[in-house]
């Protein structure tokens, strides 16, 4: 007789029925299965500048003009933005927050948290920001600095704690199997009664910063394995049971219609084309 199940697969099929989608997903098409092509947020993208070089970041690779990428006027809610770090433009973040919520958006900022303080939050949230998202895909300098090329670990990790007192706040990690898994469990405890969830993402290898990543000693061999994914998300929320602890929501929901023979199985495609902005253009209107 052979076996196809295990307790492996009970387990991950517990894990993805009690995962919850992460706020910023709440009114995405991409949550929606009917929708056979949906798109993601609309986003205001303000510049490609950044203060960091991140060894698996798309934002360098595509160039991408500066404006507004979607449709406003069908949308819930808004980015800024998905290229670039946007708080190098403050103005232009501060004009992005009050016009969308003019038009009644929720407004979503996303961002590497080097450059916020806390002055800078209360004006964010005193313009309506409704959430902040801040990356951080390690808990020590050495990792940070391996991943980012610059060395701002304590800076950012204490920029999510003060973000936190004001604003819903989401820590964006990537997940790099055999390299930061006991990095992201600590820090998940670390940030256990102070951001209100972490999103945990696959790391997509893209040709163009393969060498990057095999260089910090990534072995590509490693990646886009759904059961490991899993597998760090329960392991951080137990490590973290004051905040949700999840994968963004596209990927949740597809999960949620698997069992566990599958989930055990199943891999990710993260060796990919840069992706480029299938979403209607049009210039920034201030």
């Amino acid at each position: 007789m052979i076996i196809l199940r295990n307790e492996i697969c009970d387990k991950l099929e517990e894990i993805v029925k009690n995962l919850k989608i992460v706020k910023h997903c709440i009114g995405c098409e991409g949550i929606n299965l009917e929708i056979e092509n949906p798109y993601h947020h609309p986003s205001i993208e303000l510049t490609q500048k950044c203060n960091l070089n991140c060894i698996y970041c798309y934002s360098r690779l595509k160039n991408v003009k500066r404006g507004i990428y979607g449709n406003l006027e069908e949308a819930e809610a808004v980015t800024i933005s998905q290229y670039g770090e946007p708080l190098l433009d403050l103005e232009g973040v501060k004009k992005g927050i009050e016009f969308c919520k003019d038009l009644g958006l929720r407004v979503d900022l996303q961002t590497n948290g080097i450059l916020l303080n806390e002055e800078m939050i209360k004006e964010f949230k005193d313009l309506g920001l409704d959430l902040i998202m801040i990356s951080l895909s390690s808990f020590s300098n050495e990792k940070y600095k391996l991943l980012t090329g610059k060395d701002y670990f304590d800076r950012v990790l204490n920029n999510i704690k003060i973000a936190s007192k004001y604003l819903h706040t989401i820590v964006r990690a990537i997940y790099i199997p055999g390299f930061n898994d006991n990095e992201l469990l600590n820090l998940a405890k670390e940030l256990n009664g102070y951001a209100d969830e972490i999103m945990v993402h696959q790391l997509i290898s893209y040709k163009e910063n393969e060498n990057l990543l095999k260089n910090a000693g990534i072995d590509l061999n490693n990646l886009g394995r759904i059961r490991d994914l899993l597998l760090i998300v329960d392991e951080m929320q137990k490590n973290a049971p004051k905040i949700n602890v999840t994968i963004k929501g596209c990927l949740l929901v597809q999960l949620k219609e698997m069992d566990g023979f599958i989930l055990n199985n199943i891999t990710y495609d993260v060796f990919s084309e840069v992706p480029d902005i299938k979403r209607e253009y049009s210039p920034l209107p201030w």
